[in-house]
């Protein structure tokens, strides 16, 4: 189970702290914690959206701590994180890279909340109503916050990319 899961949970984690070393670090904390509570499991919920949980808990809890205004990002994996093919125009990996960059800059300059509902629907592929379970919220709320956060992304990335071309 472990092995199946980690690399999901891992993946989750990289994408919400864009620290590479920090999911490390707390997809292992995560497996700990979730073994701490394993006779507690209820099984009203797959294994899967209980680590999850587990993981965003976990995630919360260090930011939390160490630091105060929520921003974790140092840097990030982009090989990981990409893992899309590449073109073999060198024209157009650059175009390539440059959009997934100004996507993973402006999902880190979204809201917590916002940030964890796009990587969970868009990034790890889960149902409405696993997201629901893992926030302990409706699926309905769900629908609505993953809409909003949608809009909220798309103002998000027309202004840095409104940025850039100031820049140039």
């Amino acid at each position: 189970m472990y092995m199946e899961l980690s690399a999901p949970i891992f993946s989750y984690l990289l994408r919400l702290s864009g620290d590479y070393d920090l999911a490390e670090e707390l997809t292992q904390e995560t497996f700990l914690r979730a073994l701490q509570a394993l006779p507690k499991f209820r099984e009203e919920a797959s294994v899967k959206t209980w680590l999850y949980a587990i993981a965003r808990n976990t995630y919360l809890s260090k930011i939390n701590k160490s630091h105060p205004k929520g921003i974790v990002f140092t840097s990030f994996d982009e090989e990981f994180l990409d893992g899309g093919e590449r073109s073999a125009d060198p024209a157009e990996q650059l175009l390539q890279k440059e959009q997934s960059q100004t996507m993973q800059r402006a999902i880190y300059c979204l809201p917590e909340t916002y940030r964890t509902v796009i990587i969970l629907r868009e990034f790890e592929e889960l149902s409405y109503g696993e997201i629901a379970k893992i926030l302990g919220k409706t699926e309905n709320w769900v629908r609505v916050t993953f809409f909003r956060a949608k809009q909220k992304l798309k103002e998000t990335i027309l202004a840095l990319e409104r940025g850039k071309e100031s820049e140039d």
